[in-house]
């Protein structure tokens, strides 16, 4: 059944596609607004206003409705990224009404309640503490910090504690009159429901949104990399994390889809390539991945791995081999076969559920502004070839355009030297 979308006189998107494969309805709000579009000083507050949403509206004092939404076996939560913020609700459809409500609410009459507002900024300062304690955390971050000079993704979406503790009660009303307007949003409904019944709830509950003035923020654009970048830091964890990245253009570009399918087949399961040299044959990593962070603006595409010390020069000479091979023999059509196989099923799983449906069609009206894209792209990679691989990693795969990053376990030495040699070794193998 195909999607169907309109706007409201507000400005609202509205996406609604039926789903009677069970009796659950999955209710989104998607905002255009996410950490990326914070101006200095602000970096965080997305992410804050996402707690306070949920801390009392118009109409439902602080707990009241996530009791509502518990008492009626359904689930609420939200995130948020660089790009967006997302607010969801799961829940049967004898309880459509309720969970409407709840998230129109939310996005539309939030009080930010002083008291409540002063109340969770120690919640999310305990959070960004957390996160300083977790390896992943801690090196993903160095890999963003050092890929991006400019760009806002430099910054973590969590932000900083002295932000958090400082913006005023006033200052947080102003950034949510001013980005989470109804024309800054999309609403994705999936599920158990008739579309002509769901219009007019939609209608009743978001056609309320009063349409303020959109305020917009020019991102920061990043400066085309001329030259590899190597950072190396030493942490308080007991392993060793590096990273090797190289940056691609944002979701919209056409290299995209044989950007994905170049990055699986290195490192996606123990059959990838790097995956089976380097943990499985030859034992030199506890754990290697490629894969690409896809983004508005401009994306990495990664390979991560964990390693005991001794064994990071044996580790970095098989990725420097697995990657000059792929560059000099290219793919073969089995193994794309097998790549475009797995994100079919990956793509099939993911729609059996509400609300993995309605992430799916929010991903694509968001950065395609076509909810159906999700499906386009797929055939896209049904027809990728041997050869679109290998120029795509001959173009994107160049040493001038990578970032090396290290996070080393406390008592490590320094390995910037080991970069550089392998960095010299590479530059002449891929000239040849």
């Amino acid at each position: 059944m195909k999607v169907e979308k309109y706007q409201l006189k507000n400005g609202m998107k509205v996406l609604l596609q039926e789903s009677h494969k069970s009796p659950v309805v999955s209710i989104q709000v998607w905002v255009r607004t996410g950490s990326a579009d914070e101006a200095k000083g602000e970096e965080g507050i997305s992410h804050f206003i996402e707690h306070l949403v949920f801390k009392g509206t118009q109409s439902f004092k602080v707990g009241e409705i996530a009791s509502m939404i518990e008492g009626s076996g359904g689930e609420l939560n939200a995130y948020t990224s660089f790009d967006q913020t997302v607010f969801y609700v799961t829940i049967s459809k004898n309880f459509t009404d309720i969970g409407l409500k709840a998230l129109s609410e939310m996005m539309g009459f939030p009080l930010f309640d002083g008291e409540e507002i002063d109340s969770e900024r120690e919640v999310v300062v305990e959070e960004i503490k957390r996160g300083q304690d977790s390896l992943g955390r801690v090196a993903s971050q160095q890999m963003f910090s050092a890929n991006f000079k400019k760009h806002p993704y430099r910054v973590p979406v969590i932000g900083y504690e002295e932000n958090v503790r400082g913006w005023s009660h006033q200052k947080i009303k102003k950034y949510f009159s001013e980005r989470y307007t109804p024309q800054n949003m999309f609403l994705v409904v999936t599920g158990d429901f008739t579309n002509k019944e769901m219009k007019k709830k939609v209608l009743e509950n978001f056609g309320r949104f009063k349409k303020n003035k959109l305020k917009t923020k020019k991102r920061a654009k990043e400066p085309v990399q001329k030259k590899p970048n190597i950072s190396v830091e030493v942490s308080k964890f007991e392993q060793s994390v590096s990273y090797l990245s190289w940056k691609i253009p944002g979701m919209k570009n056409k290299d995209i889809p044989a950007l994905e399918v170049l990055s699986l087949i290195l490192g996606y399961g123990d059959s990838s390539r790097l995956v089976h040299k380097l943990r499985i044959e030859k034992a030199v990593v506890n754990g290697i991945s490629a894969g690409l962070f896809t983004s508005k603006d401009v994306g990495l595409l990664t390979c991560s791995l964990s390693y005991a010390d001794e064994k990071f020069i044996e580790a970095l000479e098989g990725i420097r081999s697995t990657i000059i091979q792929l560059l000099i023999e290219g793919v073969t059509e089995e193994e794309i076969k097998k790549i475009v196989t797995i994100i079919e099923s990956d793509n099939y799983y993911g729609i059996e559920t509400v609300d993995g449906l309605s992430r799916k069609l929010g991903d694509a009206e968001f950065y395609m502004k076509d909810p159906s894209y999700y499906i386009k792209y797929l055939e896209i990679e049904k027809k990728i070839k041997p050869i679109d691989v290998l120029k795509i990693a001959k173009k994107y795969f160049a040493p001038q355009q990578m970032t090396l990053t290290s996070l080393l376990k406390k008592g490590s030495k320094d390995v910037t030297p080991i970069w550089n040699e392998w960095l010299k070794q590479y530059s002449i193998e891929y000239k040849q």
